[in-house]
């Protein structure tokens, strides 16, 4: 092609693509372009399903919040409601509630779920709750109802298990306080219940009692040995209690009573001498944190006499007196710590006259081969500005229930009777009832008094380890009483009549409530 040629095609090219750029029918803008083909819709996928988390433990399954309140340096400790007198469970037609005052309790496995057994100390019942492996309850039922011939306060209680203490069958008992004076031994995995049965076992003899602890089989081999607490403070005072039989490592009846007795007691300048013959010692007669050789002495035929005899008997034989011996646990981790048995005494508050005003703790070191003889210290004491002045935790306040584990002492208070200006606590302290502090206090909630007001009333039940038995590492059941929570729903929940007309209420119905909550964390 010529140049002449070419160029007149170039321009012609030119022109065609200047022509069909400036096209109206679609402008550079796009404003006045053709609207595109709208596109479908695409169909609406089918909804998922909700999220449920996984059941747990460690979770609230009551409608009330947990009463306790985790103090800031155990921020890692986390507290869940497991039941309270609120919920209104339902069991074969029948309407079930949690009674007042609950206080002892146990835990032992029943298949591939758990039975809890806890008793209610002024609805004069113990209660058991059957609980699937994570802690839904699926039966409840009162073992013992306050209808019983020989109702009574029950008060601490202890689960005897035959893997750990010996024999047969497991065993909780439960001690009775007031009204009537024994220790009673029950079932926990009865089929059917007969909730006005007598379960008492008259071989531990009548006292005042609080708790019933026993020992371990393999601390002394073939040999049975129960340690209690004489919640008492008139006559004799409080005891400490033992039951001995040498007849094997479950004998619930052919054993001896015995109480202690000092063998050495402070010679007042800060030495240790021996007692006076035929002398009566009591815990004013001791310094805080020295130790004092002890004895177990034979109440003769102790276990018929009445509690009144008891007394007597005590007296006659110069068993030291206690200002109301309270709750009794032992060390755990292996048979040798378990000789080392700890015991709470409440004491009696300040003006009142008395050798224990605010309350202590003492170690009891049982010796190696004779659980008859020990050795006796007071580790921990809230007599910091009255009695010997000599104590170490100057905000301690009726201490009542307690719970040992390997390392730690766990002391409950009771702040009913007196008080120190604070709702109820529960320490930690090391084995020598050093470093104590706070873990957590009771929750008072006015709202929950029928008047809409409190004070500080309420205090801590049973405090016991079930880590093993569920495989969680640092878990706990709590007991809780709130006294000032009242309810007249709460009257008669335990099914008996003696609750409904209460003895120290002028014969009106007992309308307290309770709950139980789950630790997480607490190291043990």
């Amino acid at each position: 092609m010529n140049k002449k040629l070419l160029a007149k095609a170039l321009v012609f090219s030119l022109l065609g693509a200047s022509i069909i750029g400036c096209n109206p029918e679609d402008g550079m803008d796009g404003t006045d372009g053709k609207d595109g083909i709208d596109g479908i819709n695409g169909q609406d996928g089918e909804d998922g399903e909700d999220y449920t988390p996984p059941a747990s433990i460690f979770e609230n399954k009551s409608n009330m919040k947990p009463l306790v309140a985790i103090d800031g340096q155990f921020n890692f400790v986390e507290a869940y409601s497991l039941v309270s007198s609120s919920d209104v469970l339902n069991f074969g037609g029948s309407d079930f509630r949690i009674g007042g005052g609950a206080d002892g309790a146990g835990l032992i496995k029943n298949g591939e779920g758990y039975e809890y057994v806890v008793n209610f100390e002024d609805h004069f019942a113990v209660a058991r709750l059957s609980l699937d492996n994570e802690f839904n309850i699926t039966d409840a039922t009162y073992l013992l109802n306050s209808s019983v011939a020989d109702y009574a306060r029950q008060c601490s209680g202890t689960m005897w298990e035959k893997e750990i203490h010996g024999g047969d069958k497991d065993l909780f008992l439960s001690a009775s306080e007031a009204f009537n004076f024994d220790v009673k031994g029950i079932d926990p995995l009865v089929e059917t219940p007969t909730p006005t049965a007598d379960f008492g076992l008259d071989a531990l003899g009548e006292f005042a009692w609080e708790n019933a602890t026993p020992l371990p089989q393999g601390t002394y081999a073939g040999q049975t040995v129960i340690l209690g607490g004489d919640d008492d403070s008139s006559g004799s005072e409080g005891q400490v209690i033992m039951y001995h039989s040498t007849a094997g490592n479950a004998d619930l009846t052919g054993g001896k009573i015995y109480v202690l007795r000092l063998k050495q007691v402070s010679d007042g300048a800060g030495a240790v001498m021996a007692v006076a013959a035929d002398t009566q010692y009591n815990e004013g007669n001791l310094d805080f944190q020295t130790t004092y050789d002890v004895e177990f002495v034979e109440i003769v035929n102790g276990s018929s006499l009445t509690v009144d005899e008891m007394e007597t008997a005590c007296n006659d034989v110069f068993a030291s007196q206690f200002m109301r011996v309270e709750d009794v646990d032992y060390q755990k981790g292996g048979d040798a710590n378990a000789r080392n048995v700890y015991f709470a005494v409440t004491g009696r508050g300040p003006g009142r006259g008395t050798y224990n005003d605010w309350g202590t703790v003492y170690k009891l070191e049982l010796d190696a081969t004779n659980p008859l003889e020990g050795k006796l210290t007071q580790v921990i004491s809230g007599n910091t500005d009255t009695n010997n002045m000599d104590g170490n935790l100057a905000m301690l306040q009726s201490p009542d229930n307690i719970c040992v584990t390997e390392n730690y002492i766990y002391t409950q208070e009771d702040p009913n009777s007196f008080n120190r200006g604070h709702a109820a606590y529960i320490y930690q302290s090391d084995l020598e009832g050093n470093n104590s502090r706070k873990v957590l206090e009771l929750v008072v909630r006015n709202d929950l008094a029928l008047d809409k007001t409190t004070g500080l009333s309420g205090e801590f039940g049973s405090l016991i380890d079930i880590s093993d038995k569920i495989g969680e590492p640092d878990t706990f059941m709590l007991a809780l009483q709130p006294h000032y929570w009242k309810s007249n729903e709460f009257a008669g929940v335990d099914g008996g009549t003696q609750s409904l007309q209460h003895p120290w209420l002028g014969d009106s119905p007992y309308l307290e409530g309770s709950q139980i909550v789950i630790i997480k964390g607490l190291p043990r």
